[in-house]
């Protein structure tokens, strides 16, 4: 064995420690099929993980940047297929068959010179246990690139799908973290950062995100208004962020290709603007916490359904005399499971 075969060996060893220390067992990543025949779970729609790119994500530029701008955008090399995620939509969206907690609002398009409302479903929840290829993503790939730059292993809190359809209305500036942190409280983590996957080519036009950049944490967060009533999906849900601090706040466009990947921490502020195109603009939020502070995915949306069941009986008590019509429309940001 010569001295360059040493070297490989010292080097193996080290991205093997790499992986062990993000709870990764090998560098290329395994599943079983019906027949039980070990296959690659990353073929062409999902990159490979390897050595290189895990080394990347772990460097000091990577980490400046994350740590300077509380958000990084994975270089296009660590693109999803964007054919393969817009597949895995219309899986979800066109049949019942997966499981979803499924969230329908009143839309107004402009239709043969008139302004027309019309019910649209808007966003996808709690899908990604009950659908093998979305569990591969969200269990698999893209939390080991994350924990990569991160420095620890992440596992999955929430996921949720945005369709953002031709002239859904965008999202006001808010915070994360304050409203993870209100279904579990103390018992949560305290700890998020969320993955954005952009489904279709994210504009300005149809409403991409926009995210004020800056070293943001707990300590140095914005402010934020308090919860105006017990909607844990409503405009006044705690992390929104007041307009007189919203004004004073840069927030820049994040324009991307299908396929990118976005990583930001739950304190940035962010915002979208509405879709003024004919085509829906979509993307998955995927909030993650440290694997140390718990995996609390089932116990989220056990407490979700349990404040959405409060929340909607007192509507319902309230507007028992105002009509279905009017009802349907208070209703229209809780998930239809929960009417």
């Amino acid at each position: 064995m010569n001295d360059d075969d040493d070297d490989d060996d010292d080097s193996n060893s080290s991205d093997e420690a790499l992986l062990e220390m993000l709870g990764l067992s090998s560098l290329t990543t395994m599943m079983k099929n019906e027949n039980d025949e070990e296959t690659e779970l990353f073929s062409s729609p999902v990159p490979l993980v390897t050595k290189d790119s895990l080394n990347y994500l772990c460097g000091t530029k990577v980490q400046e940047q994350y740590s300077n701008e509380s958000m990084f955008v994975f270089p296009d090399n660590y693109s999803i297929s964007a054919e393969y995620v817009r597949k895995l939509t219309e899986e979800l969206v066109r049949t019942t068959k997966y499981h979803a907690d499924r969230t329908y609002e009143t839309i107004k398009i402009w239709k043969n010179g008139e302004i027309e409302e019309r019910r649209t479903l808007t966003r996808l929840e709690n899908f990604v246990e009950n659908h093998q290829r979305w569990s591969e993503l969200c269990h698999g790939y893209l939390p080991q690139i994350l924990s990569a730059v991160l420095g620890e292993e992440m596992v999955l809190f929430k996921e949720k799908l945005n369709l953002k359809p031709p002239g859904g209305s965008g999202f006001a500036p808010h915070l994360d973290s304050p409203s993870l942190m209100k279904a579990l409280g103390s018992e949560g983590p305290r700890t998020y950062c969320t993955v954005m996957v952009a489904i279709d080519n994210m504009t300005a036009k149809n409403g991409c995100l926009r995210v004020c950049k800056r070293k943001w944490t707990e300590d140095t967060c914005c402010n934020v208004i308090q919860p105006t009533d017990a909607n844990p999906d409503g405009a006044g849900r705690a992390g929104a962020i007041p307009s007189s601090t919203a004004n004073q706040l840069v927030f820049e466009d994040v324009t991307c290709n299908g396929g990118t990947i976005v990583l930001f921490n739950g304190w940035v502020p962010h915002r979208s603007a509405a879709n003024l195109t004919a085509f829906h603009r979509r993307a998955v939020f995927l909030t993650y916490n440290p694997k140390k502070e718990g995996d609390y995915h089932k116990l989220y949306y056990e407490r979700m359904e349990k404040l959405r069941n409060e929340w909607r009986n007192v509507e319902k008590k309230q507007l028992h005399n105002i009509g279905e019509e009017s009802e349907l429309k208070s209703l229209s940001s809780i998930p239809n499971k929960y009417r």
